[in-house]
């Protein structure tokens, strides 16, 4: 019987103090995290409703975002807009008294009894952001992250890890889902109700996505690992089921047609969920380009927040090699 590549336990219990002190070496050599400033950024975003077909203030995103059991921010990374909507957000609703659950994509689900032994611990406010932050990834740009997780320090509220490991997605790519555990496919939604259409779509997104440069086996097990972290993702949402949720995810998990959305509708139908798509744009706007598909809709409101200056050419790495072979 496979062994299970991530814990079912309970993952909000109380923390053990010999974790966090392991920690606490890297701490000393961390700098001291700034207070959360207001952000301009935020205030400019442009809103677009799904179901209205129109764009709406601000605050009507706010007053959806408090209804909803479920908030899915999707951003797009690296973008200091969008990370400054999401803790307007945030601050908006830990404010009122909901006190939401963080789920967070930049933390592995390995890392959670550590995250709840910062919580749980007497530290100060600075010393939890460094241990938040020694926790974070390189990948993640901590500046972006920090605001969201001073509030989450402020407010005292859970913070969930969200993401697999790469180590696990690796599993998952070379040996299929049933390497998530044994029964894990079926418990997730990962063997049930997946069209052909939106398996030729997340292709398609995924070759898209990498310049078609991959070949076709690659495409597959890619296809596969996304298709995991979406359960998965939407399987934490779960594990705190009864506790309003705000869940940090790249654009791409929040799509209602074909990730996180979709398995949070197959096993608990009832659960309100506002997915949110935040991009980076000029006008004109297309908004329904983006939150319409030909599976459906994609998203319950698209945000334009803020422009991020990027490699001219993101398909100029998977140039080189062909070009290189070429030249032999």
């Amino acid at each position: 019987m496979p062994s299970r590549l991530f814990s079912r336990a309970p993952t909000l219990r109380a923390a053990r103090l010999p974790v966090l002190l392991r920690l606490l070496p890297i701490l000393a050599v961390l700098c001291a995290c700034a207070p959360l400033a207001p952000d301009e950024a935020a205030s400019d975003a442009k809103v677009w409703r799904a179901s209205a077909r129109s764009f709406i203030p601000y605050d009507e995103l706010l007053q959806q975002a408090r209804a909803a059991d479920v908030v899915l921010l999707g951003e797009t990374h690296h973008n200091p807009s969008h990370h400054a909507l999401q803790a307007r957000l945030l601050a908006a609703l830990s404010e009122s008294g909901q006190r939401p659950v963080l789920v967070m994509e930049q933390f592995d689900i390995e890392q959670q009894d550590r995250l709840d032994a910062i919580k749980a611990s007497a530290a100060s406010g600075d010393i939890k952001l460094a241990a938040y932050k020694a926790l974070m990834g390189e990948g993640w740009e901590w500046k972006g992250y920090q605001p969201l997780l001073s509030l989450a320090v402020k407010h005292e509220l859970p913070v969930l890890a969200a993401n697999i490991s790469r180590a696990s997605l690796r599993e998952v790519m070379r040996g299929g889902q049933e390497k998530l555990g044994s029964g894990e496919p079926q418990r997730l939604g990962l063997a049930s109700g997946w069209r052909r259409e939106q398996q030729d779509a997340l292709s398609k997104d995924i070759a898209v996505a990498h310049c078609d440069a991959l070949p076709p086996a690659a495409i597959s097990a890619l296809t596969l690992a996304q298709r995991a972290r979406d359960a998965v993702m939407a399987d934490r949402l779960l594990s705190v089921r009864g506790s309003k949720a705000v869940a940090i995810l790249g654009r791409g998990h929040v799509r209602q047609d074909l990730a996180v959305p979709l398995y949070l509708k197959q096993r608990a139908p009832r659960t309100s969920v506002l997915a949110v798509g935040m991009v980076e744009a000029t006008p004109p706007f297309h908004p329904a380009e983006l939150a319409y598909g030909p599976l459906g809709q994609r998203y319950d409101a698209v945000v334009y927040a803020g422009l991020v200056e990027r490699d001219a050419d993101p398909c100029a790495a998977f140039q080189k090699p062909a070009a290189a072979s070429a030249a032999q």
